[in-house]
């Protein structure tokens, strides 16, 4: 018997009825009135005959096998409606994606670009139908569409390619990629590679925990901050980053630099949600832009925009934690634009030294110096990679502990010390990151003893304290600020108060002697441009707690001053030497 006549143990499939006109998807080649039709989006409609009238069928191949599966739509039903697309790429991969329907309103590029990017085969010719086949299936499953990662409910972590938790929600999002989030090599791997050298290195310890401690916000209701690792080139700064960055990704995929705009930043932020925004070189960032970035980045709110019609359109949000490096601290490239910073962007990213034995270390765990060291673990965050941030999510939910982790930061947050509120809230963080840390230490995903972290963070705390001062962030601004104007113009702005013949080119007030030495006198003019930027009442504050304002009347900051043409006016007796300590 010839091969032709035998009859196959599986016939091959043949399409139901057709309904013509209408789109249909097979997930393989099937016989169609006699044809074979490959797999894919197949548009059935007919055509007219000029000659005849006579309606006649024809078939269209449109694309590879792609499913409509679900409408996806926020849990109020009223916003972020889209479209829940599963389909089979060149390398044979079925992926998904759940489109917005926004991107249905414009031209198909935006759609196919995705999908093209992605894998998905299509005829070019007829490439503008796939999105006409898309709008017009109307599926009956609903999906909750999550338009950020991280913690959708308190049980549940969204990440663009799997969900950690229970509950039924997708990540949605216009770009459709979950690269930053990809892993490689292992977890035990990461542990020996990354994980067991934070032993003795408080930095690398800070850098790893701070990433965990990203996944804590949504649980103690904290906003998100940050630690900027400072130091000169090649300490290693860059290779903390990495390390931080291995725990969710790719470290060099996962990590950004400065040098984006804020707009942009803000778009990294949202996708950061509840884990780590890696940056590093600070000193590529715009010095008149970095200030209102950070605080942006820490408040988790981005800018009120507009769509084309002038409604409001849906500000961007997240938590994260915030690891940052560079050559310069913030107030340092802050000046250099010409810029102050202030008490609250420091504090909402804390400048931490990178000056231990080697570099950025202090334990070389066996190794020749500190750049074989950092060689080290920068091939570990692009070997192994992924895992430790994802497990310490499964970890924490599997322990039922989650309810208690705001008792737990309390309790760890009263063993750092502070005297103010700007220090309480630097103590609170350097709390969080132990708390994350130790939980790891105790999930088995940091193989390094208990306590570590905490200690690492305890001394890191003492050395931020010690590199800011005392007292609050803005006195010692205001202090420094005023005894540089004096440096700078105390012999050309000032003349002697009882000198009929004293001038000063655009006077900013006098001086007389004292037995410590000269008083300034300045008038009000003036001492608001020595402390520019800062509200008179405010600077007044900062010179009261060192006791620089010398002499002063019942009630007020100023005492009268009689002046050789018989004027008496107010002034501001100030004692530059109760400005030194500060500086």
């Amino acid at each position: 018997m010839s091969a032709s006549n035998v009859t196959p143990i599986i016939p091959e499939a043949e399409a139901a009825p057709i309904n013509r006109p209408e789109h249909r998807v097979y997930d393989h080649t099937i016989t169609l009135d006699g044809s074979k039709l490959r797999a894919g989006v197949w548009h059935h409609g007919n055509k007219k005959d000029h000659e005849t009238g006579d309606d006649l069928p024809f078939n269209e191949w449109l694309c590879g096998p792609l499913h409509v599966d679900a409408i996806t739509r926020s849990e109020g039903q009223d916003s972020d409606y889209g479209r829940l697309l599963r389909f089979r790429n060149s390398d044979n991969r079925w992926l998904t994606w759940a489109m917005p329907n926004e991107l249905l309103a414009g031209r198909p590029d935006s759609i196919l670009a995705v999908l093209l990017g992605m894998g998905l085969e299509v005829d070019y010719k007829r490439r503008n139908q796939i999105c006409q086949y898309i709008a017009s299936q109307h599926p009956k499953r609903r999906v909750i569409a999550a338009t950020s990662t991280g913690w959708h409910t308190p049980d549940l972590f969204i990440m663009p390619r799997q969900n950690i938790g229970t509950g039924d929600a997708i990540f949605q999002s216009e770009a459709a990629n979950g690269d930053d989030y990809r892993h490689g090599g292992t977890l035990a791997g990461w542990r020996s590679n990354i994980g067991a050298l934070c032993e003795g290195n408080p930095l690398l310890v800070l850098s790893v925990c701070a990433s965990l401690a990203g996944a804590l916000l949504f649980h103690v209701q904290r906003q998100g901050g940050g630690f900027h690792i400072v130091g000169d080139s090649s300490t290693g700064k860059s290779s903390a980053i990495l390390a931080g960055a291995s725990v969710w990704g790719h470290g060099e995929n996962f990590k950004r630099t400065w040098r984006a705009t804020g707009n942009g930043l803000e778009g990294i932020a949202s996708q950061r949600n509840d884990t780590l925004l890696a940056l590093d070189e600070i000193g590529e960032a715009d010095p008149r832009e970095i200030g209102a970035v950070v605080y942006a980045m820490a408040n988790g709110t981005g800018k009120a925009r507009a769509s084309r019609n002038g409604a409001a359109r849906a500000t961007k949000r997240w938590r994260v934690m915030l690891f940052s490096s560079g050559e310069l601290g913030l107030s340092a490239l802050m000046s250099e634009g010409g810029k102050r910073s202030r008490a609250g962007q420091e504090i909402r990213l804390l400048d931490i030294p990178a000056r231990r034995a080697f570099g950025a270390w202090d334990n070389l765990h066996g190794m020749a110096g500190g750049r074989e060291f950092s060689d080290a673990i920068q091939r570990a965050s692009v070997t192994d990679y992924g895992h430790a941030g994802p497990e310490f999510v499964r970890q924490l939910l599997a322990s039922g502990d989650v309810g208690k982790l705001p008792e737990w930061l309390a309790s760890i947050g009263a063993k750092f010390p502070s005297t103010n509120g700007q220090e309480g809230r630097a103590a609170e963080r350097f709390a969080l990151v132990s708390l994350a840390g130790e939980l790891a230490i105790k999930f088995g995903i940091l193989s390094i003893p208990a306590g570590t972290v905490q200690v690492a963070m305890l001394e890191l705390f003492g050395v931020w304290r010690a590199g800011r001062g005392e007292g609050p962030s803005e006195d010692r601004q205001i202090l420094k600020s005023i005894a540089d104007f004096l440096a700078k113009h105390g012999d050309t702005r000032f003349s002697g108060a009882d000198d009929p013949h004293g001038e000063a080119r655009d006077r900013a007030g006098y001086w007389e002697g004292s037995p410590s030495g000269r008083l300034f006198l300045f008038n009000r003019p003036g001492l608001e441009e020595a402390a520019k930027g800062y509200d008179l009442s405010r600077v007044v504050l900062a010179l009261d707690s060192v006791g620089a304002i010398a002499k002063r009347e019942a009630g007020r900051a100023q005492a009268t001053k009689r002046l050789p043409d018989g004027t008496r006016p107010k002034l501001y007796f100030i004692d530059p030497a109760k400005l030194e300590p500060e500086i």
